[in-house]
C-alpha cells in the first residue's frame, strides 16, 4: 500500500474544470521546449497547476519555478526516473522533491547523470570506431550535459540512421545497449525518504513493453509502496483510462494525468485535463479543487479535452488563494 503522506497547508484553490498537466519535458532532457517557453504556453492557455518531469534530472525546475511564480502558476517539482523491475524498464514520476538537496534521492539522480554521460561517451567512441563520425554532436548538445539521446540524434543528423530506434539498433550492433536505469524499489525508497510521491508513468503504453496488468501491479505493491498511476495519458482510450482508474481506486492509489509533451506539437501539445479528474493528487500538494457534482471522470469526456484548440485562451475559472 502507498506510504501515508501528510496533506500540506493549502497553496491555492482552483476550479474543478481548470486544466492541469503533470508530465512534460524540456531541453534539459530529451525535450524541445525551452523552460520559459513551456511555462508561458501553459499560462497563456489557462493551466493552473503543472509539473515538468525531465528524464533523470531536475535541472529545469528552478527556472520553471521562478517563471511559474511570475505567471501565476502552481508548479509541482518533478522528475521522471528511468528504473528497472521485473525484467522491464519503468518510468517513475516522482513529485514534490525540491531540486537542491543532499538526500539519497539527490545522490541517486547525480549518479544517474554520471552513468548517462559515461554511456554517451562510450557510444560516441563506438560510432567513431566503426567509421560513423558525428560532426554535428556539439550542435545537438548545445552546451547541455551530455546524454545518450543526443548521441543518437547526432547519428541521425549525420545520416547514419533514420530515427532514434534505428540509431539505437545500430549502436546495439556495436555492443552498447544504452541501458541506464535504477532498481525501481530503490528509487521509491529514496524518493519517499526525501518526501516525494511516486507514480508509475504511462503504465498502459505497449510500445514500452507489456502494459501493466492487475497481477503485476499487485506484485509491484508487495515489493514497494508505489503511490499512484498515471491514469490519463495522451495515447489512452476511454477503456484504458477506465481500467487504470479502477486499478488505482481499488488499491487506494492516486490517479494522475499527463501529456508527455516533449516539444510544441511533438508528440502532442500539453493536454488540458480537468483538475477534478485528479483532485486527490492535487490535495497532496495543498491545491484545493472546488466542489463539483457527479463522478470525477466519466467515459466519453476524453475527446473534448484531447482535441481542445491550441490557441491561447484564459481559463473561465479563476484561481483564488485558499482560505487558511
Amino acid at each position: 500500500m502507498p506510504t501515508p503522506i501528510p496533506t500540506p497547508r493549502p497553496r491555492a484553490r482552483i476550479g474543478s474544470n481548470e486544466p492541469v498537466d503533470f508530465h512534460m519535458h524540456t531541453i534539459s532532457s530529451d525535450g524541445g521546449w525551452q523552460t520559459a517557453q513551456l511555462i508561458d504556453y501553459l499560462a497563456d492557455h489557462g493551466y493552473r497547476v503543472v509539473a515538468i518531469c525531465d528524464h533523470d534530472t531536475m535541472r529545469s525546475v528552478p527556472e520553471a519555478q521562478a517563471r511559474a511564480e511570475e505567471r501565476g502558476l502552481v508548479l509541482i517539482p518533478g522528475v521522471e526516473v528511468t528504473s528497472w523491475w521485473d525484467e522491464k524498464q519503468w518510468h517513475l514520476l516522482v513529485y514534490g522533491i525540491e531540486p537542491q538537496g543532499e538526500t539519497r534521492f539527490h545522490a541517486l539522480l547525480a549518479q544517474q547523470q554520471a552513468n548517462l554521460r559515461a554511456t554517451a561517451e562510450n557510444s560516441i567512441a563506438l560510432f567513431e570506431a566503426n567509421g560513423k563520425p558525428l560532426p554535428q554532436l556539439d550542435e545537438v548538445v548545445a552546451g547541455r550535459p551530455l546524454l545518450p539521446t543526443y548521441v543518437l540524434q547526432a547519428a541521425i543528423r549525420a545520416g547514419h540512421a533514420t530515427n532514434l530506434q534505428t540509431a539505437h539498433e545500430l549502436l546495439k550492433s556495436y555492443g552498447e545497449q544504452m541501458k541506464v536505469d535504477w532498481p525501481l524499489a530503490e528509487v521509491v525508497e529514496a524518493a519517499h525518504e526525501a518526501g516525494g510521491i511516486c507514480v508509475v508513468g504511462h503504465p498502459g503504453r505497449p510500445d514500452l513493453g507489456p502494459v501493466l496488468d492487475e497481477a503485476q501491479l499487485d506484485r509491484m505493491l508487495a515489493a514497494m509502496p508505489i503511490d499512484g498511476l498515471e491514469t490519463h495519458y495522451r495515447s489512452y482510450s476511454d477503456a484504458d483510462t477506465a481500467r487504470y482508474r479502477a486499478m488505482a481506486e481499488s488499491r487506494g492509489l492516486l490517479a494522475t494525468s499527463g501529456s508527455d509533451s516533449h516539444a510544441p506539437g511533438n508528440p502532442v501539445y500539453p493536454r488540458p485535463h480537468p483538475a477534478r479528474w485528479v483532485a486527490p493528487f492535487l490535495a497532496r500538494f495543498g491545491v484545493e479543487v472546488e466542489p463539483f457534482e457527479g463522478a470525477p471522470w466519466q467515459s466519453g469526456q476524453l475527446v473534448a479535452y484531447r482535441d481542445a484548440a491550441a490557441k491561447p485562451a484564459r481559463s473561465p475559472y479563476a484561481a483564488v488563494p485558499a482560505k487558511g
